[in-house]
């Protein structure tokens, strides 16, 4: 097979929507399929990329285009169609000419210029969906070229029901060659670690890319500097790095919130869980976090917001807590009912572990890969 990865991600040089279409080519790689990608060009070394190169793969480096969805929004409002792909990535998807196309998008729509172009080359292609929200709203003038695109992929894969339903209503149609996939762990099934003392405070520990439109830690700072929780043995430590670091530092001063630690870019989860007692997940949107599917593998208590898949897989009451939306007063609400509930965090997690080993693939990668290949057979 020959398979060419597209990634649309143009926000960050990489995060957690990259993770399902690069280790899928690299899998693929190593099972002697021919594979190309077309990624974003950014000024420093990726790791993860040059770790797919080395299995094989062939990167095809593109100019990135900054605030992508929102310049695209503002050329199409007032026009009917869509632009074209560049001519170079035409020339290269003509040239190559695979067998599928797997158009990975960070967002819901970023894709859609290369579903165009798939179209008008006669290309198979899939399409993943790696996050949503009420937010994104398609726009009148191009729903009609997004809808054909999404009819004529192959197969659109969500990383949760809440994802794909919200883009049926906002389609006005049944995806009908939809799916749910899952993204791939950094934890292994049989992962089995001690939960910390808990003769100390409390610590809640917040992961994710440092980005409050997304992932909402200028909510935690808000909560966390309320007086009830500053008199009280609970502690918050922010792992991640992004592009707003200073502003939420500053937030953070302004606040008062010295409850609340910046710990950086935390890349062994093990290390992460080893002292915290639980994952404090304030998303405003998302497609399902890896941070919330790694803590329950570890055994650590999730408190997360009601958007996308949190609620998927973290029952509210049972086996941790959701909060009904990204406000500093329903986070705050999650907070307190898992507070009085805190000498249960231990046995909640535990239950939420072996369910959750229950319900997801032992080889996602796998999973992906296969699917993809029927497509092809198809």
């Amino acid at each position: 097979m020959k398979a060419a990865f597209i990634s649309t991600m143009a926000g960050s040089p990489w995060g957690g929507s990259e993770e399902l279409w690069s280790r899928t080519a690299m899998r693929l790689c190593g099972l002697g399929h021919e594979v190309e990608c077309s990624v974003p060009k950014w000024n420093e070394p990726i790791p993860a990329l040059e770790n797919l190169a080395a299995c094989g793969a062939r990167l095809r480096f593109r100019p990135r285009r900054n605030g992508l969805l929102r310049r695209l929004t503002d050329k199409l409002i007032s026009r009917e169609g869509m632009p074209d792909v560049d001519a170079l990535s035409v020339h290269w998807l003509r040239s190559f000419n695979p067998d599928l196309v797997v158009i990975s998008q960070g967002g819901p729509w970023e894709g859609m210029l290369w579903m165009n172009a798939c179209r008008k080359l006669r290309l198979k292609h899939a399409v993943v969906v790696q996050a949503h929200d009420e937010s994104w709203w398609p726009m009148d003038s191009w729903i009609a070229d997004f809808r054909s695109g999404l009819e004529t992929a192959e197969s659109v894969y969500f990383v949760s029901n809440a994802n794909r339903r919200l883009m049926e209503l906002q389609c006005g149609m049944e995806l009908v060659n939809a799916e749910v996939v899952s993204n791939p762990w950094n934890v292994a099934h049989e992962f089995d670690l001690p939960y910390p003392p808990s003769d100390g405070p409390l610590r809640l520990a917040c992961v994710g890319r440092l980005d409050p439109k997304a992932k909402g830690q200028d909510l935690v700072l808000q909560v966390m500097a309320m007086r009830k929780w500053k008199s009280r043995p609970i502690e918050v430590g922010i792992f991640g790095s992004g592009p707003c670091l200073q502003s939420l530092e500053r937030m953070a001063k302004m606040c008062a919130a010295t409850n609340v630690n910046f710990l950086g870019q935390a890349d062994d989860v093990r290390g992460i869980w080893e002292s915290y007692h639980g994952l404090l997940m304030p998303s405003r949107y998302e497609g399902l976090p890896l941070a919330v599917i790694e803590a329950m593998l570890c055994g650590r208590m999730v408190i997360a917001t009601d958007v996308a898949g949190n609620a998927q897989h973290v029952r509210d009451g049972i086996d941790g807590f959701i909060a009904e939306a990204p406000t500093v007063r329903h986070l705050d609400d999650a907070l307190e009912r898992a507070w009085q509930r805190r000498h249960e965090w231990m046995a909640m997690a535990n239950s939420a572990r072996e369910r959750l080993i229950l319900a997801l693939p032992q080889d996602p990668i796998g999973a992906f890969a296969e699917k993809l290949l029927k497509l092809v057979l198809a």
